[in-house]
């Protein structure tokens, strides 16, 4: 093999290492820990070929924070076999239970997305940009803004329902708070019996501020 080819292969090996390394440094290098439970429900509906409405309601346990319970509206249409665009309006009813002021608060929040849709020789690539809107209606909190980029590895097992799917998203937010997240995930989904069960987990850590990060457990059943 020419010097050349590997001198390149050794870069790219260095360079694949460091950023492992640095995933693993922003992944766990927190002590406080949130433990949260989402569970979900929701039915989807085709209006037409290209055209698909999903309504569900998720309600969000959590230790550190407050339960949540959200209703969304997800509209999604598809381009052609590489593409999908989406809108996603979501009301947040939260359920403040500590300190002097206790009660329920809302906030909506709008998303826009667009999903590309990669064939691999082993599996499929997904990649989804977002960008979302988020209002505070009554409650405490700001106003947020944030773009997200999710990369999602379906890897086919022969002979398997439950494949497993493998994400990484990444999360930026502007004026006030300029959050960075970053979220780490593993999850499958399977038909039974007509319906469409998830579970799946994900580590989300908030790279721009430190003694927070979160294990999330999730289920899902779709009609």
């Amino acid at each position: 093999m020419p010097s050349e080819q590997l001198k390149f292969n050794y870069f790219m090996k260095s360079k694949l290492l460091f950023m492992a390394l640095f995933i693993g440094i922003m992944a766990f290098g927190q002590s406080a820990t949130d433990q949260e439970v989402w569970f979900k429900a929701g039915m989807k509906v085709d209006l037409s070929e290209e055209l698909s409405l999903t309504v569900s309601g998720q309600y969000r346990t959590s230790t550190l924070s407050h339960d949540r319970w959200i209703t969304e509206a997800q509209f999604g249409r598809e381009i052609n076999k590489n593409w999908d665009l989406g809108l996603e309006l979501r009301h947040y009813m939260i359920f403040d239970m500590k300190g002097a002021t206790q009660g329920s608060f809302h906030r909506v929040r709008a998303q826009f997305y667009a999903l590309q849709h990669i064939d691999l020789a082993k599996g499929d690539l997904h990649f989804r940009y977002a960008l979302q809107q988020r209002a505070i209606l009554t409650g405490s909190g700001n106003n947020k803004f944030t773009g997200r980029l999710r990369m999602q590895y379906d890897y086919p097992i022969k002979n398997f329902k439950w494949d497993p799917t493998l994400e990484v998203e990444l999360f930026a937010s502007g004026n006030p708070n300029f959050d960075r997240a970053l979220r780490l995930g593993v999850g499958s989904d399977s038909k039974v019996a007509g319906k469409k069960l998830g579970v799946g987990y994900f580590y989300q850590r908030d790279i721009s501020n430190t003694g927070t990060h979160a294990h999330v457990l999730q289920t899902s059943i779709r009609f």
